[in-house]
């Protein structure tokens, strides 16, 4: 018989060369693989359309058609540079497919439709992907192209008792990191137990198919605990790609080590610091910036997170900059309309003068990685208050979190413009870096900001495109102003005293000498009406009081009075007698000392006191005494900036008087919108209506 061949050749074989006739069709032999038709038939109907069109991409990958063969040609094909008729390489043919794929990937309906019911739509297939079909079906033809997933056999626990299933998963779930795992005649044991005791008849599973099930299931779980902790949130994270398609839907968040040393302004030593940034990924526009002492803790962290919920502008006149400050509720960020009805997409290009903005957003998700200051207890807490998201990346895949890993790479601009620049490793580094008239972290902070605002801000971003314009180019603040046109004004309801929302809670039991926090005695007149309160006042458990404490400046408490509902100052009784820099660990090291140092005279509060302030003193006099010289320089830098964020909002606070029980409809009904008012409160209110 005579065949022809993907190449178009024509030969002659034998009808037995065939591996299996099956039958005539129209006059003509239809062949078919033995091997294949048994498990092509056992495919679900999703895994072969899959199988078959990675199939039609790799046949015009190597032909030019998608079916293989000229004479089965579609209109349009072959096209360029498909088919090894093209002389292109293959490489750079599987390159021009990727990119193929992906804009038929965007426009594709079913997919939109999936996105906007809240659905998972996958992403396109990469280069280096469609390369890997051609070898799979080189080596091994349509089977080489069957997702593996579709192969696995299947364990039949449906032999296994429904009811002994649903309590053995109910159980297994318990397993999320904070319990300690049990071996599987445990589980079994507690299984037993929970449906003898619930009184549920079921039939006892055979031991060989139970012992499956359950090491498949602890399996599911985790083998350690931070595994079962990180598949505890899958639930509530995004380890699938998707786009942003609003402001504020998604903010990534990250910290980097500075690539520039600083100097410590009271003793000029050098060191380095780190950077914690928010981006919005709808938009790229850079939301907050911090810098901190390395590393950066949970507190750094929901301060961040308090910078990205709150305005700032930056004004530019003549040669003077000013740092980032706090403005007050704008309608827009920078989107006006003109006299005679057309846009006006400010800031002007033409002129870095005047005031550029830098707009606050509740966000839906934030993304960060594994570090302990983001899985922290306080972190979460804080998000959960707000409403918000937690979206983690894998451990060990920055790839997960790309938009702010690409911005630490656009930092290098800002880091080569200023002295102390150190490289990015120890081969790029000069012998006199720190020998330069370095910046302090505060400069650096300033420096990087007004980077942010006046060169990425206003820089054509190339991951920012828009549907049908594909060659169009926009900055992050412009491509902001658009969508913000399009969702509306997304600005948060704030108030002055915001900044304490994102501080941990101590309750402490207001008593006639004050209330004690981390074996220190604070009191303050605020005080007085709730001494001695009744046990159910402020929680039902018993008399505490909640106090906003600040761990980066233990010098004071913060007490918000319920009938003023005005935050109040309750000091350190000992604050007078040092101005050590009180973080919590330095606070910890100079009790410890005080402790062995007191004896008996510690019961005495008076003499505690003392001997802590004085252990204070020596502690940051003499650093050799302590066994981390580092942690006091971080102190004094922490504590200078928790002193500029709650003393800001104090001073907002004095200026505004507060209603005593504001709500969101107060927040947002009250009087036209003062620009150059202080900011109000964020409420939980608004956060619940956000969920």
């Amino acid at each position: 018989m005579e065949v022809k061949t993907v190449t178009g050749a024509e030969e002659v074989i034998n009808f037995g060369e065939l591996t299996e006739a099956r039958q005539i069709d129209d006059g003509r032999v239809a062949a078919a693989s033995a091997a294949l038709q048994p498990l092509w038939d056992a495919l679900s109907v999703s895994a072969r359309e899959a199988a078959l069109f990675k199939l039609e991409v790799v046949q015009e990958v190597l032909t030019g058609y998608r079916d293989g063969h000229p004479d089965l040609a579609r209109p349009g094909e072959p096209r360029h540079p498909f088919g090894s008729h093209s002389g292109v390489s293959e490489t750079a043919r599987a390159n021009a497919m990727a990119a193929h794929l992906a804009s038929e990937f965007e426009v594709d309906r079913t997919r939109q439709r999936k996105l906007a019911q809240g659905g998972k739509a996958g992403s396109s297939p990469s280069s280096s992907s469609i390369r890997g079909w051609v070898q799979n079906w080189r080596r091994d033809g349509l089977v080489g192209l069957i997702d593996g997933r579709a192969l696995k056999p299947r364990k039949e626990w449906a032999q296994i008792d429904e009811a002994y299933r649903e309590v053995a998963e109910t159980l297994a779930r318990t397993f999320d990191g904070d319990r300690s795992a049990v071996n599987i005649a445990e589980l079994d044991r507690r299984i037993t137990v929970a449906l003898k005791q619930s009184g549920v008849e079921y039939k006892q599973p055979a031991k060989r198919i139970k012992s499956q099930y359950l090491s498949w299931l602890m399996f599911t779980r985790g083998a350690t605990t931070r595994t079962q902790k990180t598949r505890s949130l899958r639930n509530t994270s995004g380890y699938e790609h998707y786009p942003a398609m609003r402001p504020g839907q998604v903010v990534a968040i990250d910290a980097t080590r500075a690539d520039c040393l600083v100097r410590d302004v009271g003793t000029g030593e050098v060191f380095s610091v780190e950077v914690l940034t928010a981006i919005d990924v709808a938009t790229r526009v850079v939301l907050a910036l911090r810098v901190v002492p390395k590393s950066a803790d949970a507190v750094d962290a929901a301060l961040l997170l308090y910078d990205v919920c709150r305005p700032f502008s930056m004004l530019v006149e003549g040669t003077s900059v000013s740092d980032w400050r706090w403005c007050g509720l704008p309608g827009q960020v920078s989107l006006m309309t003109t006299a005679d009805g057309k846009t006006d997409v400010l800031p002007d290009y033409t002129t870095l003068q005047g005031e550029h903005a830098i707009p606050s957003v509740l966000p839906d998700a934030v993304r960060s990685d594994h570090g302990s200051n983001f899985m922290s207890a306080h972190f979460q807490d804080t998000l959960a208050s707000l409403g918000i998201d937690f979206l983690p990346t894998r451990g060990g895949r920055p790839t997960d979190n790309p938009h702010i890993e690409r911005f630490h790479e656009t930092l290098q601009r800002a880091w080569q413009q200023i002295p102390g620049y150190k490289g990015r490793n120890t081969g790029e580094r000069g012998a006199k870096v720190d020998t330069e008239a370095l910046l302090t972290a505060n400069e650096l902070e300033q420096h990087l900001r007004r980077f942010v605002s006046l060169d990425y801000h206003r820089t054509e971003h190339a991951g920012l495109r828009v549907p049908g314009e594909p060659k169009a180019r926009f900055t992050p603040l412009e491509m902001w102003d658009m969508l913000t046109e399009l969702t509306g004004c997304i600005d948060v309801p704030q108030r002055a005293d915001m900044v304490f929302d994102f501080l941990p809670i101590h309750w402490a039991v207001i008593s006639h000498g004050g209330i004690k926090c981390k074996n220190l005695i604070f009191d303050a007149e605020c005080l007085d009406e709730y001494r001695n309160g009744r046990k159910g006042r402020f929680r039902e458990k018993d008399a505490a009081a909640p106090f906003y404490r600040d761990p980066h400046d233990l010098s004071r408490l913060w007490f918000r009075d319920p009938e003023t509902n005005e935050v109040n100052e309750v000091p350190w009784k000992g604050a007078g007698l040092t101005h050590a820099p009180m973080t919590d660990a330095l606070v910890d090291a100079a009790w410890k000392v005080a402790k062995n140092r007191g004896g008996k005279k510690m019961i005495s509060r008076e003499w505690s006191q003392h001997l802590i302030a004085e252990e204070l003193i020596e502690l940051t006099t003499h650093a050799e005494n302590f066994d981390e010289p580092a942690r006091i320089r971080a102190a004094r830098l922490r504590r200078q900036q928790s002193r500029r964020d709650i003393n800001e909002a104090v001073d907002a606070q004095s200026r505004t008087p507060l209603s005593p029980h504001p709500t969101t409809t107060e927040t947002l009904s009250t009087s036209p919108i003062d620009f150059d008012a202080p900011w109000g409160r964020l409420t939980l209110d608004y956060a619940n209506e956000k969920q």
